[in-house]
């Protein structure tokens, strides 16, 4: 069971890796370095067994009931040292290895795989105590929960290059610090032995940080060297494959369980698991593959559920309200593949047209209005492409059925009227709606 435990561990972080390689558009990063890292953190599992063995002489310290002194325990006992040590094994990989820091992603990403590395290897010790059982639990809350701690270090360390230059040192001091309070208030409910259900306290701060996780990395990206509005993620894509990795990592919870307690142990676990773990996955996967990529643009951390009751769209007419997820849940990777290229514009109908008929267009320019709402400056020609042409603004479909046909992107044609530049103020209600179109390959102009 040890050998399958190692694997299960091992398949664990790698789900997290390939998610690093799918958001890292613009300079993707060797497997070879990851898997370096990925030992290295690993490693770092031993610098904290080692100070657990000199722990009573070292800190004098224990948990004793007490509200206050088993949180600073928590934070600065258990916390800190454990975010030191993931922190360490970063510092002497980036020391060596100049590329982990190149791009803001990439420190991120580095500094994540170290954590890992250390929650494989703490994952490898608890599924050997605690059994199979609790593989889907630790697969999605200890692992993404190490993640975000040590990312908030990585995010110093980004924010103190980029941004606050001239206070690096205290920057650095107090990321990590907040590193090891997250940390240590994650341990805490889970230890406190005056409240029993602190797990649901976890729970609902491990939910907090999803967004906070996911501004993280859409800043990191934003400030990339070599961004550049022609790559977007598909988060259709991302999205799909860790849900399918974490359907596997189900069936390998069951396969385990049942060879060890038996089949019907085994049903009853799953579904329990499925139940208990299923939303939290889901919630976290698909906020995690949601960005909205601007350049240069540092959206503001603030603790939120990754979810809520909100509008389902935008566009002119449509006052939807539903539970939704947050992030921009269409996937652009549909339009921006015409990013500043030409493609064919066609109206859904001939009657009381503005387009009339299907017309040559090339998109100039995107910009970001009111609530970062992304729109594209298009150029509508009345013949070839040296031809009379009139600027226009078209909006991505984002509410109800988003394509024409299942495979044109259904867009807002919108008059700027006369418009040159725009600002960030500005909605979809200041400009004259004039139809709805969608968005085909020009190899279709006839």
């Amino acid at each position: 069971m040890l050998i399958l435990y190692i694997l299960t561990a091992v398949f664990i972080a790698w789900i997290w890796v390939d998610y690093f390689r799918l958001i890292d558009l613009f300079d993707r990063e060797a497997l070879s370095g990851f898997a370096l890292m990925f030992l290295l953190g690993a490693a770092s599992v031993l610098l904290i067994l080692g100070l657990h063995r000199l722990a009573p002489g070292f800190w004098g310290w224990d948990m004793n009931g007490g509200f206050l002194n088993d949180l600073l325990y928590c934070t600065f006992a258990i916390g800190l040292p454990e975010e030191l040590a993931k922190i360490t094994a970063f510092l002497i990989f980036a020391s060596f290895y100049r590329r982990a820091t190149d791009e803001p992603i990439d420190t991120i990403a580095y500094i994540c795989v170290s954590a890992l590395g250390f929650s494989a290897a703490e994952n490898v010790m608890y599924f050997t105590s605690g059994g199979p059982d609790i593989i889907s639990g630790r697969a999605i809350l200890s692992t993404v929960g190490h993640m975000f701690d040590t990312a908030l270090f990585g995010y110093g360390i980004v924010r103190s290059r980029h941004y606050y230059k001239k206070y690096r040192f205290f920057v650095l001091l107090w990321y990590l610090f907040l590193a090891a309070f997250s940390h240590g208030f994650y341990d805490f409910w889970l230890m406190y032995g005056h409240f029993s259900s602190g797990w649901l306290i976890t729970v609902f701060y491990f939910l907090l940080t999803i967004s906070l996780f996911s501004v993280i990395l859409n800043n990191a990206i934003n400030h990339s060297s070599n961004f550049s509005y022609h790559k977007v993620i598909d988060s259709d894509k991302v999205s799909k494959r860790m849900l399918l990795y974490y359907l596997l990592i189900f069936i390998l919870q069951f396969i385990l369980v049942g060879s060890r307690e038996g089949i019907a142990i085994a049903v009853f676990q799953t579904v329990t698991s499925v139940w208990v773990s299923g939303f939290i996955i889901v919630v976290t996967v698909v906020r995690l593959s949601r960005f909205k990529l601007i350049n240069k643009r540092w959206h503001p951390l603030k603790p939120e559920l990754p979810f809520g009751y909100m509008p389902m769209s935008h566009m002119p007419g449509e006052k939807v309200y539903g539970f939704r997820i947050k992030g921009d849940s269409y996937n652009e990777v549909h339009l921006n593949n015409y990013y500043q290229d030409y493609f064919i514009l066609s109206p859904i109908s001939s009657r009381s047209s503005y387009l009339e008929e299907s017309r040559l267009a090339y998109i100039e320019d995107k910009v970001f209005l009111k609530h970062d709402e992304a729109f594209y400056l298009v150029k509508i020609f009345i013949g070839e492409e040296d031809g009379h042409f009139t600027r226009m603004l078209i909006k991505p479909k984002t509410g109800g059925s988003s394509f024409f046909r299942k495979n044109y992107p259904l867009v807002a044609l919108l008059d700027p009227n006369g418009r040159e530049t725009f600002d960030a103020g500005l909605s979809m209600q200041d400009f004259a709606f004039m139809e709805w179109a969608y968005v085909k390959p020009r190899q279709y102009f006839r």
